[in-house]
């Protein structure tokens, strides 16, 4: 009976809300079938519950609401001053002065293109006595204001004239005084519900999906002219910050696949970066389809509502639910014992049969089985100093990459890696890869051997697996040189040959080898008229300035390359064979031409590989023009056209953000060691490098040898921050040189960079006063600020007390994509 009713009470509410039509069942069906098409449209309302849905038909269909672009209602985005007044006008039925041109407050304007629309609604609200501004003199409304839930809380209960005097307001740290009687009304009404239970959230901002759902029953209340109930709302449970709702259902991953010997550590200690990490995925939900994040999980597991077990050959970790990197919000198996199959079971500790189990067949331990290489023929010139190499995979019997032998395992593999010179002279030396120690073939200790061989650790491999070299510069004979290059995995205690690969190499002259190649032009067909840009924004002096484009903003330049091959199809690098007076290498392109005038210039560059290029620049926007490379080539020179080419124009407005890595441990009592470029090392305390307010990117260095209090400054990533504009354009901060450009770059891709520390404190948080929490936030230089709450008797900061555990740094295009590094802060 329960459904029955409240099926006729949702009738009854549509039928209020339509116009009365002699054809009354007609117009509920056409009615019906509008609202079903209003939310099917929008990706961001398909999943939620029906009765929710319903709610929101209701409103689109009134023209209450609207999406924020064709597809997306935008339930999470933030509610504005500007947006609540339209809400507000039209659920109250209040007198709207459409023609008003003038807003009574002087920060609202008609021609504003974010917020103009709203004028007529805001002096709805003044005209009504909803609101006299955000000033103590009535004159500002400030219209692009968030509206925090509490505010939204007190213009609900005006709008309905619902009287305050007299109510006892519910105790709540969340809420200011001013506002209590006006959270409790709301709440006792049910037009807005705790976001966790005792806590109304009342300095938080206000979604669109809460102005949504609660501007739907403030109008239910209003067009029924309905008189507030009074009582006091219960608190029955306190949860932990950064827990709004109660879990009620809990699930294993199933797909994970466990061996004999898989573990979390290696043997010191640090989390195992080899082989396959054992661990198993929890999704955790609550009411209405809410899924807990990670962090929540793990929140959840150490507050006690997490019950995890296990049976047969497993250790658990300790604690079992990682805490971070990535462990977090998992269950980490320290490491497989046996061969039996092996059960877990998750719990959660307050709802009765909330259980989860699941059994794992444990499969025999990995061992390598085969070996494979990227390429097995290769073709490289003797001039080209540009380093080349072969990539070798070793894989376990179940197809997967083997990096190291388990801990049960005592067998010593070995990768072997054999260089024979089957025909030619010694052209051949080391360029990084496997090799520990420099070599060169024609050197006098190596120039009579015509095998070399290397022999190292399968774990010690790891991303060094590569077998990489140059040529050492000296010309060949005309048949050139040829090699052969074999990787073989053995056991080194019985020398038995487990598997091998190998590949060929040839090594010809250019001039020699020039005949049997052929030449392609590579190069983009859309260019961005990035002269006419920079001249608008008066950055160079005129639109053809490509010599300061090419130094100053070379990210707008578009590579072409020339792209050889030989008879047999096979890639050759042409990249760094042609050298100047100096034997420094340069490119091959001589001259780039267009035969339309203006609209596209070019200029010799190095991209951040270190390759010679030359880089095109769109001048002016036009249309389909062709443009003619000429380049050498040891026959003379050659020429190629691209046909078709498009020059765009437009503000550079970021389509797509990107941060390196999306985990950063970083200890605030740590004195990390960083190891220069040139052979120096500088060693500073995690809270002192704080203090100094680094720049987000630069901060975001330390994700390099993630958790390792060494750093090596060679290999910290070339870029920290990425951001790609709408015409394919990447800007990236590629050493500290353009870090002052990279600012800039943000600024005018409109990226924001924020911090985020919600339910980033200890799980038991309950101080009230937010001044008692530590403060971290970015400022508008893009440096990171932190301030640990607790101080010493000198005044300075007490890092050892700091209780802010964990931020997240995040990027956010205006077209709300976002990417972010989550940072644990340890001591």
């Amino acid at each position: 009976m329960k459904w029955l009713v409240s099926l006729l009470s949702l009738v009854l509410i549509i039928l209020t809300l339509i116009p009365v039509t002699h054809a009354e069942n007609d117009a509920v069906h056409d009615n019906r079938t509008s609202m079903v098409q209003q939310t099917e449209k929008f990706n961001d309302l398909m999943d939620l519950p029906k009765d929710i849905k319903d709610k929101f038909d209701t409103l689109m269909r009134e023209n209450v609401f609207d999406g924020v672009s064709d597809h997306t209602f935008g339930l999470n985005e933030k509610m504005n001053r500007a947006q609540f007044a339209k809400v507000a006008a039209i659920i109250f039925a209040l007198p709207i002065p459409t023609t008003v041109a003038q807003s009574s407050f002087t920060d609202v304007h008609a021609d504003d293109p974010a917020n103009g629309y709203a004028v007529p609604y805001i002096e709805a609200l003044r005209l009504a006595g909803l609101t006299n501004g955000v000033d103590a003199d009535g004159k500002l409304y400030n219209p692009a204001g968030q509206v925090t839930r509490q505010e939204l809380a007190a213009f609900l209960i005006r709008g309905l004239k619902w009287q305050v005097t007299g109510i006892t307001p519910t105790p709540d740290s969340t809420v200011d005084d001013w506002a209590k009687s006006y959270v409790t009304l709301a709440i006792q009404n049910k037009l807005m519900t705790n976001v966790a239970v005792g806590s109304f959230g009342g300095k938080a901002p206000s979604t669109r999906k809460t102005l949504a759902l609660a501007s739907f029953e403030a109008r239910l209340a209003f067009q029924s002219h309905a008189s507030p109930v009074l009582g006091s709302p219960s608190i029955t449970q306190s949860l932990p910050p950064g827990i709004t709702v109660l879990p009620t259902k809990i699930e294993l991953d199933e797909s994970v696949k466990l061996s004999v010997g898989d573990r979390y550590y290696d043997a010191d200690g640090n989390i195992s970066l080899l082989g396959q990490l054992p661990v198993i995925g929890l999704k955790v939900t609550g009411p209405d389809n809410y899924e807990f994040t990670l962090s929540q999980i793990e929140t959840l597991y150490r507050c006690g509502y997490l019950d995890i077990s296990a049976s047969g050959g497993l250790a658990l970790d300790n604690p079992v639910i990682g805490q971070s990197y990535v462990g977090l919000g998992k269950i980490v198996i320290k490491e497989v014992k046996s061969e039996d199959d092996v059960s877990i079971t998750a719990s959660l500790t307050h709802v009765g049969d909330a259980t989860a189990s699941q059994t794992y067949k444990v499969t025999p331990m990995r061992i390598p089985t085969s070996i494979e290489v990227n390429t097995k023929d290769m073709v490289v010139l003797a001039e080209n100093e540009q380093p080349q190499g072969f990539a070798f995979t070793i894989k376990d019997q179940y197809g997967k990459a083997f990096n190291a032998a388990s801990a049960l395992d005592s067998t010593p593999y070995m990768i072997e890696y054999k260089l024979e010179r089957v025909s030619g002279g010694p052209s051949l030396q080391s360029a990084g890869g496997i090799f520990e120690s420099p070599w060169d073939e024609a050197s006098s200790a190596e120039s009579d051997k015509r095998i070399l061989t290397w022999q190292m650790p399968v774990d010690k491999s790891g991303d060094l697996n590569k077998f990489i070299f140059k040529p050492n510069q000296q010309a060949v004979s005309p048949e050139g040189s040829h090699y052969t290059i074999t990787a073989a995995v053995i056991n080194k205690n019985t020398a038995e040959l487990i598997t091998s690969v190998a590949a060929n190499l040839e090594i010809y002259n250019w001039k020699d080898y020039d005949p049997l190649m052929k030449y392609e032009l590579d190069m983009l067909d859309d260019h961005f008229a990035a002269g006419k840009y920079l001249f608008e924004r008066k950055v160079i002096g005129s639109a053809d300035d490509v010599a300061t484009m090419n130094t100053k903003y070379d990210y707008y330049g578009k590579e072409i390359n020339i792209i050889a091959s030989d008879d047999k199809n096979r890639r050759i690098d042409i990249t760094k064979v042609r050298k100047d007076a100096k034997g420094k290498s340069i490119s091959l392109i001589q001259e780039v031409s267009a035969d339309t005038k203006d609209a596209i210039l070019a200029a010799s560059s190095v991209n951040t590989s270190g390759i010679p290029v030359y880089k095109a620049y769109g001048i002016q926007p036009t249309e389909l023009l062709n443009v003619n490379v000429t380049f050498y080539t040891p026959s003379g020179l050659k020429t190629l056209t691209k046909q078709q080419v498009t020059v765009d124009y437009g503000e550079p407005i970021a389509k797509a953000v990107a941060l390196k890595n999306t985990t950063l441990q970083f200890n605030l009592n740590t004195v990390y060691t960083i190891l220069k470029a040139d052979g120096k090392s500088e060693q500073i305390k995690g809270s002192d490098y704080l203090e100094s307010n680094p720049y987000v990117w630069e901060f975001l260095k330390f994700s390099d040898n993630n958790g390792q209090s060494v750093k090596t400054e060679s290999g910290f990533f070339k870029y920290f921050i990425q951001a790609t504009d709408q015409f394919g354009y990447k800007y990236q901060n590629t050493s500290d040189g353009y870090v002052t450009d990279f600012v800039d770059n943000l600024d005018r891709l409109k990226v924001q960079v924020t911090i985020d520390t919600d339910n980033k404190f200890p799980p038991k948080w309950s101080v009230g006063d937010e001044a008692l929490k530590d403060k971290i936030w970015i400022d508008d230089q893009f440096r990171l600020h932190y301030e640990p709450a607790a101080r010493k008797s000198d005044g300075s900061m007490d890092y050892s007390k700091k209780n802010l555990q964990s931020f997240s740094i995040e990027l956010i295009t205006p077209s709300m994509q976002r990417a972010w590094c989550n940072v644990t802060l340890g001591y």
